[in-house]
């Protein structure tokens, strides 16, 4: 029977074979010799869900169990002389063999297949989570095929929050658009009409989004309108909230002029009180309708006829499943669509009755259908609420539990030639999906993206003067101060690069000094020092990162200017230190050592060593004064053997606030800039031959250089989705590796490029057919 060994672990005796699990080779081990002693015979070995099995049995019972047979033989045949035993015992040893066999076999039926690998674990956990949460088959797929390799070492249990975790709520959230401020959407009002399938809680929904209009801005400017003429006492239900709320109510019929009434209440009236302003906010509560239900293009056409544009915001149960909620969004989609735009929105209502949040959220986020309220009771307003996107994700994950009507595995399987259709469809619809979150992504997070994907090239043929047109245009647009503003410049040498005939261009950075696929060539700034840095005030610049050290009277002018600046230089500089000139290596001995910096260079991991010391930089021998400065010294070694790898010198402000030493990384990284961008421009030359213009092509290969050098040096949980998109995409392992990362970032343009047409010569055909 059973045997327990330990908290850890166990042990199970079958004719004297014992199993023993603990959490790693070594803990199962000190079982067996706890259990066996030292003489033990190991019968396997293998990884198991939670950890390590071993099988083995003890030495002395392997030998009374040789015994055992052989006596039992020689018993059962009479035979008591030596030659008998002798002559029976090959019999003994067959029997004894088949039956450990069996025992053997017995003992690992009882345990589960081997437990698979932690990538697969990954995997498992993953979809398990997702279909117990009622997201669909689609869904799962897409996400698991842009799984990053990192995610993969990690078992399913190895943290409490483990990474997949993280990665997986950032790839829902990705994909769910939701209402960013509802005060906003208050402040500019309108014309809200809340459109849907029967029994959704339109007519509620409407007096609880009016409530909360209400709430901040008064009854004075709100209205609110029932087209629900079917359904027995809708608009007295209607009346009896307005009359709490304080707000006009209007009730048409099914042949009254919508039109006519919103015309009017939009428009400034004169009453008692005197002059007042027309309604800033109105809200319709239209006749709910099924999806089948032929009259429901009419009823969306009459909302298009209005004079005034009408938000259709389209209410969902959801409590309903997944098909009916999906043919729902089809339907009413398809009608806004034909009456001239798409759905503005979407509110969800009984949650409190819904057993799983997936199916819904899943719909949304297929249709990319934007979530403006949730509703979980009746009351009015408290049971409306904005959208906590990573709350309701969470609370959507939580959800789970097996469940009779649903199968992780999906439907059942087409016919043949229907599932390669299938498959074709769906691979093409999640290559553009995550075409989409990848641009999507990278619009949001890297400056310059929208320019970078401006500037690229949309058609073969006469199109290199177009090109030069939207890179001025677009260059011109990203020089205004704001929002689109570089935090810093990179300023390469002004000489050529070898073998190019081209100086690199200017390079918009970050605030932690990392590159942004936004550009400036050379040849296009102004001339002299003082013009180009005047030049990059106007951009809006904080700080600049030189690859060589300019004139001393420069930098000080930039401190004036209170613009801070980090400069490489060579190990020879002089510098004025203590009242002596040194060698700016002597000087940095003296200065203090800094904590290390994990970096990645050239695609491996490395270390950061720094040393910092606060000196002076004179112009010339004999200047009694000097400008202040921060001095750095570093040597980077690889991680995994300690191999020395370089050796770099920087001087920075030593203004205050400006912390120089947080960049230095990425000044290292943009190091490799020139080279990339030159297997940028020889890739370009023979994926984009329509360039033919060089300054154009450089210009372009520097700014695709600069996000995959970015991409390659990014350590947050948005890089790393995009970096397995880019290997999906490309269909090869990127990693952290620039060039590959390049050409992945030219293969997703080129893709959503052709989409794009594809898609546009669809629709072109679809009006023609019309």
């Amino acid at each position: 029977m059973p045997v327990r060994i330990g908290r850890r672990g166990a042990a199970r005796r079958v004719m004297g074979v014992q199993r023993f699990t603990g959490a790693n080779t070594r803990e199962a081990m000190r079982q067996v010799r706890q259990a066996l002693g030292e003489d033990v015979l190991i019968l396997s070995n293998r990884v198991v869900d939670g950890g390590v099995e071993i099988v083995a049995m003890s030495e002395q019972a392997h030998a009374q169990a040789l015994a055992g047979p052989a006596a039992a033989d020689a018993e059962g045949d009479g035979a008591s002389t030596d030659e008998a035993t002798a002559a029976e015992s090959p019999a003994a040893w067959e029997a004894f063999n088949r039956r450990m066999l069996e025992d053997m076999r017995a003992l690992l039926r009882e345990t589960s297949s081997p437990a698979p690998a932690p990538g697969q674990q990954v995997r498992d956990a993953i979809l398990r989570q997702l279909s117990q949460a009622g997201f669909s088959h689609v869904l799962c797929e897409t996400l698991l095929e842009t799984l990053p390799a990192a995610l993969l070492e990690e078992s399913a249990e190895e943290a409490e929050t483990p990474a997949w975790q993280a990665w997986l709520e950032r790839q829902l959230a990705a994909r769910l658009e939701v209402l960013e401020s509802e005060e906003a959407l208050f402040e500019a009002g309108g014309l809200f009409a809340l459109v849907g399938p029967t029994g959704a809680g339109k007519t509620t929904t409407t007096a609880k989004l009016a409530a909360r209009y209400v709430m901040r801005h008064g009854p004075r400017e709100a209205a609110l309108v029932t087209t629900d003429s079917y359904r027995i006492g809708a608009a007295e239900q209607l009346r009896i909230y307005a009359r709490l709320l304080g707000v006009e109510v209007h009730a048409l019929d099914e042949q009254g002029d919508l039109g006519a009434l919103l015309g009017r209440l939009a428009q400034p009236r004169r009453g008692l009180m005197g002059r007042s302003g027309g309604k800033r906010m109105m809200v319709i509560d239209t006749v709910g309708m099924s999806q089948r239900d032929q009259r429901l293009m009419g009823e969306i056409a009459r909302l298009g006829a209005a004079p005034v544009s009408v938000r259709r915001l389209l209410v969902l149960d959801a409590a309903r499943h997944g098909d009916t909620l999906e043919q729902v969004v089809e339907a009413w989609q398809r009608a806004s669509q034909e009456a001239g735009e798409p759905l503005w929105g979407c509110i969800l209502t009984k949650l409190d009755e819904a057993a799983r949040l997936g199916p819904v959220l899943d719909v949304l986020m297929r249709h990319g259908l934007k979530l403006c309220y949730l509703s979980r009771g009746q009351r009015v307003p408290e049971d409306l609420e904005p959208v906590e996107r990573d709350v309701l994700l969470r609370e959507a994950l939580a959800q789970g539990g097996e469940s009779p009507f649903s199968r992780v595995t999906g439907s059942a399987p087409a016919a043949p030639a229907q599932a390669r259709q299938q498959a074709l469809s769906q691979g093409v619809l999640r290559q553009g999906e995550a075409l989409e979150a990848t641009l999507s992504t990278l619009r949001r997070q890297v400056q310059g993206m929208a320019w970078l994907e401006h500037a690229w090239p949309r058609n073969h043929g006469a199109e290199s003067g177009a090109f030069a047109a939207r890179m001025m245009s677009a260059s011109r647009q990203a020089g205004l101060r704001g929002e689109g503003a570089p935090r810093a410049l990179w300023w390469s040498k002004p000489t050529p690069v070898r073998g190019q005939g081209q100086a690199m261009p200017l390079v918009a950075l970050d605030a932690q000094g990392m590159p942004q696929p936004l550009v400036w060539p050379r040849h296009e700034l102004p001339a002299g020092d003082d013009a180009r840095f005047a030049w990059a005030d106007s951009l809006g610049a904080e700080w600049h990162l030189l690859n060589q050290l300019p004139d001393v009277e420069l930098l000080a002018g930039l401190d004036v200017q209170r613009r801070s600046w980090l400069a490489a230089t060579s190990a020879s500089r002089r510098v004025r230190h203590s009242g002596e000139w040194l060698r700016l290596d002597e000087a940095l001995a003296l200065g203090e050592a800094q904590p290390g910096i994990t970096m990645f260079h050239r695609g491996r991991q490395a270390r950061l060593d720094l040393r910092r010391l606060e000196t002076t930089l004179a112009k010339r021998r004999g200047d009694s004064e000097g400008l202040p400065v921060i001095a750095w010294e570093g040597t980077w070694h690889d991680e995994a053997d300690g191999r020395q790898l370089g050796r770099r010198f920087w001087i920075g402000s030593a203004r205050t606030g400006f912390d120089s030493g947080s960049r230095l990384a990425a000044a290292l990284a943009l190091e490799g800039l020139p080279s990339l961008t030159q297997q940028a421009e020889r890739l370009l030359k023979t994926r984009r031959p329509e360039l033919e213009e060089r300054a154009h092509r450089w210009q372009l290969a520097a700014a695709l250089a600069a996000l995959a050098l970015h991409l390659a040096q990014a350590e947050a949980g948005w890089a790393t989705d995009v970096r397995a998109r880019l290997s999906d995409i490309a269909q090869r392992r990127c990693g952290r590796r620039p060039k590959a990362l390049l050409e992945g970032l030219m293969d997703a343009l080129s893709a959503h490029q052709t989409l794009r047409r594809a898609k546009g010569m669809a629709g072109a055909a679809t009006d023609a057919g019309r």
